[in-house]
């Protein structure tokens, strides 16, 4: 009986270890998987697509993760509220499409998403915007937190706190279909904003209101406006910068640009 019941361990011992083999070789350098829980912004057509939990943003943070196993589950929410959401220790895991704040504890990512913003006006109205100064006197509506984007000068002014004479010109909307209808209503003269979007929000709200009026695009940003990706867990941001750097090499990260940019 005893050296019946010392084989059937040892077999069992053996089972184990081919099972604990066989993983290794199913997840090569892959570590444990994990659904993380992303915190995404609202209402930015195609990046994030209303609440609806899809949006090139959102496809390119899942494609990402995948590739070392991992899976999200998505949160909408304003902005300003991400990082306030992935600071809280029972919230989130990571939030898409941040700035990095020094010596917040969180383990950053670079280069996740990219913008073209544009400062738009109407021909009508003959503006002459050359450059971020120029702005200063028009009323201007944007996205949520732009202040902190749009580089040094841009904040200078137009910071969360700005100079009276400016409080009633400047608005940061938390909605882009607000801020689009705004400008096409006549209420901002100016809407700094990126340039797909603006494009998306054009068509869509020409079944509303008139969008057929000339605009005009001032370039006043300096190309592509880049932001990050924010981890609780520095291992996991690792494996997410791996899995975007595989995106990128491979062309995947430029084909879902396209696919959305249409």
């Amino acid at each position: 009986m005893e050296k019946r019941n010392l084989k059937k361990n040892r077999l069992k011992n053996v089972n184990v270890l081919f099972a604990l083999f066989s993983l290794f070789f199913i997840f090569p350098a892959k570590g444990w998987a994990y659904e993380l829980r992303v915190g995404f912004g609202q209402d930015k057509p195609p990046f994030v697509i209303g609440r609806t939990k899809a949006g090139l943003e959102i496809d390119i943070f899942r494609e990402a993760l995948a590739y070392k196993g991992h899976s999200m589950e998505v949160h909408h929410m304003p902005n300003k509220r991400l990082q306030i959401a992935l600071l809280d220790k029972q919230a989130l895991d990571a939030v898409a499409t941040v700035r990095q704040v020094s010596g917040d504890g969180l383990f950053y990512v670079d280069d996740f998403i990219y913008f073209d913003n544009y400062a738009i006006s109407k021909v009508e109205d003959n503006l002459e915007i050359n450059e971020v100064s120029d702005l200063i006197g028009l009323s201007v509506v944007t996205w949520q937190n732009a202040y902190r984007d749009l580089g040094p000068e841009f904040e200078s002014i137009f910071q969360p706190a700005p100079p009276e004479e400016y409080k009633s010109l400047y608005v940061e909307h938390v909605s882009q279909k607000s801020q689009n209808l705004m400008f096409w209503g006549a209420r901002a003269e100016v809407i700094v904003i990126d340039k797909t979007i603006f494009g998306w929000y054009r068509q869509q709200l020409s079944e509303e209101i008139d969008t057929t009026p000339e605009v005009t695009f001032h370039d006043l940003f300096s190309g592509k406006t880049y932001y990050q990706a924010a981890f609780k867990n520095e291992e996991l941001a690792r494996d997410f910068e791996e899995g975007l750097n595989y995106l990128k090499v491979t062309g995947r990260y430029a084909q879902l640009y396209n696919e959305y940019m249409q």
